[in-house]
């Protein structure tokens, strides 16, 4: 049995369209599956923790998966109150879909289904994990962090041009456009970094301009933060900015977009178990690219192997049928190498 959380109002109507194609395929292919429609922010959550609640007593695995962007998948992963017993796998039809890049997952919505119910067993990978100024602990896919990149999620959030870019397609410049209007207008701030509570590894912050605490290697849509980063090392990779002055940061900041930072002056890459920030005032906080509020005090740590992710699938269809040219294919029009029918052409549902 499939359960599917699924958020069909994001990503230029993507997830409509994506959550149509799939429920197709699984009517076809008679695969037994209940699927809830998300209704408002937060709402995964719940679903999440009551798929767990009504079926979690089974020996099977709860295997649920997330139609829907990083904001719905982080949802999710909150709702989840026991981790061993879920398999979770990611449709993707958000507009950065940093979770699915991270993890090497398909970016399109058919592949992805296919891989995910081909997946006999799951790959064990990290989660992270933070909490602020005394608050509950809230789980992350991807990153968390402070200062500049969390001023521009606050901003995506609230901003209208990020539903005009994706009309057209370019949703992902809306992260672009707003990190270079903040460049030159936002605060920068004193504090300290501890990692793995060793007073003795403390990175003290004059002027930072951000501190990314990453899981994966990106964030905001393919900006590769933490380029070593690695998802089964059980460590957070952090990104800090400090100590920049703001003109020369807009210069370096093509620099960082291909993922060579550690060359700079200014930026420091660290990886640590665990990593604590104590901040001389309030600074934003992001987690999964939601707003985390002002807080002061924070505390980030990796929790290794926590999420069953079904990535280990075939994502061509050929285990359930070939078809010949000119047959609608459900690879999504790409030709598939080692398909087990032996044809150059692409595989897909008859």
């Amino acid at each position: 049995m499939f359960y599917f959380i699924v958020n069909t109002s994001g990503g230029r109507g993507r997830g409509k369209k994506a959550w149509r194609d799939v429920s197709g395929i699984l009517k076809e292919l008679e695969t037994p599956h209940h699927a809830y429609k998300t209704k408002y922010p937060g709402h995964a959550t719940k679903i999440a923790t009551e798929i767990l609640r009504r079926f979690g007593g089974t020996e099977e695995p709860i295997r649920l998966v997330v139609v829907g962007g990083d904001g719905t998948i982080n949802e999710v992963l909150n709702g989840i109150t026991d981790f061993e017993k879920v398999w979770l796998g990611v449709i993707p039809t958000g507009s950065g879909n940093d979770f699915v890049r991270g993890h090497k997952l398909p970016k399109k919505a058919v592949p992805a289904l296919f891989q995910i119910l081909t997946c006999e067993k799951p790959d064990r990978v990290d989660l992270g994990c933070v909490s602020a100024d005394g608050g509950s602990p809230r789980l992350f896919g991807i990153s968390s962090g402070i200062g500049m990149d969390a001023e521009v999620c606050r901003k995506v959030q609230k901003s209208m041009r990020k539903s005009i870019l994706n009309k057209i397609g370019l949703g992902k410049l809306i992260y672009l456009q707003l990190t270079v209007e903040s460049l030159f207008t936002m605060k920068t701030y004193g504090g300290r970094v501890i990692y793995d509570g060793d007073p003795e590894s403390v990175l003290r912050v004059r002027q930072l301009i951000f501190l990314a605490g990453m899981n994966t290697r990106w964030e905001g849509g393919g900006v590769p933060m933490a380029p070593k980063a690695v998802v089964t090392d059980g460590k957070i990779s952090t990104c800090v900015a400090d100590n920049i002055p703001r003109w020369l940061t807009f210069l370096k900041l093509p620099i960082l977009v291909i993922g060579k930072q550690k060359w700079l002056k200014g930026f420091t890459l660290r990886d640590g178990r665990t990593v604590d920030i104590e901040m001389e005032q309030p600074v934003v906080l992001h987690i999964d690219g939601e707003d985390g509020g002002d807080v002061r005090q924070i505390h980030m740590e990796a929790l290794p192997g926590r999420l069953l992710l079904m990535k280990s699938g075939n994502s061509c269809a050929c285990k359930f049928g070939c078809c010949g040219s000119g047959s609608s294919c459900g690879c999504g029009g790409e030709s598939e190498s080692g398909c087990s029918c032996g044809t150059s052409t692409c595989c897909c549902v008859k």
